[in-house]
């Protein structure tokens, strides 16, 4: 999760250097491929609720968290089923890694892997799935730059002749929303923290301290738009990683009983 927020970092101070201020320069595979839409998806917002920018921003981040609800489940619900099924069958588990640390040669150890994966597949339990809690982080990147770019440099004057909403300017820094964003961002990893075991908190305590360092920096430098959107999708993943775990944990441990039922059964007809 660091090296996530690490690379986020790189990628924002990377491209906060590219200048579409002249319309010449609007061109290229990131302008053309993210930039663009984003700067049009924003107007047409804009234009759909009355010249209302922070309506419009907060449309925006609906869409993306819907678009990327689908990869957040998939990755909740594996953890889940993961962590609850290992559980039953972590004696075996913890017997063959003890193989695999054993292992006298390279063949002995890619043995004991074969049979680790083979135990994996024989129980339902994927550790790769988790590979797709990454799609969110990777995904989010080229949509945060391409509004992030629209509101530096806007097609068209929308913003910049409709820009307050509620107290602030849309298109300046605010403190009170960079304090709002950094607040947001603060909470997320602490609730999320709570549906983990203890020895698993680690990585979450780190992103309660780098992610509103981050947020706060990257808000001051920007659009308070930029702190709107980054306030509202943490209350949106706040709220669906809360009924995400309660939901799943519930289906973890009713896969769980059924291996267990399973392993049970399978030992009496022995």
């Amino acid at each position: 999760m660091a090296k996530r927020i690490s690379l986020l970092l790189i990628t924002v101070l990377c491209l906060s250097g590219c200048d579409y201020s002249k319309s010449d320069n609007r061109t290229g595979l990131f302008y053309n491929t993210f930039v663009q839409p984003m700067d049009r998806l924003l107007h047409l917002f804009g234009r759909l609720f009355n010249y209302n920018y922070g309506l419009a921003i907060i449309a925006i981040v609906l869409i993306v968290r819907f678009i990327l609800l689908p990869f957040m489940l998939i990755q909740v619900k594996n953890m889940h089923i993961m962590r609850e099924k290992t559980k039953v069958v972590q004696p075996q588990i913890d017997k063959i890694r003890e193989k695999i640390k054993e292992a006298d040669s390279q063949e002995e150890r890619n043995a004991a892997n074969q049979l680790l994966m083979k135990k994996y597949k024989q129980y339902g339990i994927n550790p790769f799935k988790n590979i797709i809690g990454c799609f969110p982080v990777i995904i989010q990147i080229p949509i945060l730059m391409g509004l992030y770019m629209s509101l530096k440099y806007p097609s068209s004057d929308g913003i910049t002749k409709y820009p307050h909403f509620l107290w602030f300017n849309l298109t300046e820094p605010n403190i009170m929303m960079t304090l709002i964003a950094a607040l947001m961002y603060l909470i997320q990893p602490l609730v999320n923290s709570i549906h983990y075991p203890k020895n698993e908190r680690k990585t979450y305590y780190v992103m309660m301290i780098l992610s509103p360092i981050f947020i706060t920096y990257a808000s001051l430098h920007s659009a308070s738009a930029l702190g709107l959107y980054w306030s509202l999708s943490a209350a949106f993943l706040i709220i669906q990683m809360h009924f995400a775990h309660r939901h799943y944990a519930k289906v973890g441990r009713s896969e769980a009983q059924q291996l267990r039922q399973s392993l049970e059964q399978h030992k009496e007809q022995r």
